[in-house]
C-alpha cells in the first residue's frame, strides 16, 4: 500500500492528471467551505464522542478508529481535533479497562484465549502487563483495542500509566490521521498522500518486528523445552 500511494503521489504531478483534477477542485472547495462554515459543530462533537463510547461498549466492528480520528480533524482544526480525539481515546480505553477490573484471574485467561499473539506476548512477560507492550499494542492497528484494554484492567495495571502509555503508543497514528483528515479535500496533494505512505511503512515495520520477536521467543522456548 505504501508503494501504491507513492506511485499515486508521483502520478499526481503529471500535467494531464493535474488538468483532470482541476475539474473537480471546485466541488472539493465547496465541500471544504461547507464544513468550515458549519454552524452546529457542537452536535458533531457529541456524535464523535458517542462513536468512541459506542466502540467501547459494543465489540462489533462497524467502523475503524482511524475513520473517527480523520473525521474529527476534517471538521475541526488540529488544535481542537487532537484534544477531542484524545478525550475520546481516554473514554474508549477507560471503559474497557474498568470492565476488565471486574473479570478476575479466570477472566484473564478467557481474554487471552481470544488472541494468540496477545496471549503469547503477555505470557512471555510473566503476565504482569508489560508497559512497553501496551504502547506496541496501541500502535499496531491489527491488535484488538478493547481486548487489550480489558486485559490490562484485569491484570490490575495502574490506570494512570495505562492511559499515558496507550496515548503514547497511539500518538504516531493520531498525528497521521490528523494530517489525512485536515487535507482530505485535497486528495492528490503531498500533505494528504505522504501520511498514508509513512503510516503503511511504520505499520509494516512494527508488524515485521513483532513477528520476528515472536519467532525468536518461540525458538528459545523450543530449545529450553528440548
Amino acid at each position: 500500500m505504501a508503494v501504491v500511494f507513492t506511485v499515486l503521489l508521483i502520478l499526481s504531478q503529471n500535467e494531464q492528471i493535474q488538468l483532470w483534477y482541476k475539474t473537480y477542485q471546485d466541488y472539493l472547495l465547496e465541500a471544504e467551505l461547507a464544513v468550515e462554515t458549519m454552524g452546529d459543530k457542537a452536535s458533531v462533537f457529541l456524535v464523535i464522542i458517542f462513536l468512541y463510547v459506542f466502540k467501547a461498549m459494543f465489540p462489533i466492528y462497524l467502523y475503524p478508529l482511524s475513520l473517527v480520528c480523520a473525521i474529527t480533524s476534517t471538521v475541526f482544526p488540529a488544535y481542537f481535533s487532537i484534544p477531542i480525539n484524545i478525550m475520546g481515546l481516554v473514554i474508549l480505553y477507560g471503559i474497557r479497562y474498568y470492565w476488565g477490573t471486574r473479570v478476575g484471574a479466570v477472566g484473564i485467561q478467557n481474554i487471552l484465549q481470544r488472541n494468540r499473539t496477545v496471549k503469547y506476548l503477555v505470557e512471555n512477560n510473566d503476565g504482569r502487563g508489560n508497559p512497553w507492550l501496551l504502547s506496541l499494542f496501541r500502535f499496531i492497528p491489527g491488535i484488538p483495542i478493547n481486548l487489550v484494554s480489558k486485559l490490562y484492567g484485569a491484570m490490575g495495571f495502574r490506570f494512570r500509566d495505562y492511559i499515558l502509555l496507550s496515548l503514547l503508543g497511539f500518538a504516531p497514528l493520531l498525528v497521521t490521521y490528523t494530517f489525512i483528515g485536515t487535507n482530505v479535500f485535497n486528495p492528490l496533494s503531498a500533505p494528504f498522500l505522504v501520511p498514508f505512505i509513512l503510516l503503511f511503512i511504520l505499520i509494516s515495520i512494527s508488524a515485521i518486528a513483532t513477528n520476528k520477536f515472536l519467532q525468536v521467543q518461540s525458538n528459545r522456548r523450543k530449545k529450553s523445552n528440548g
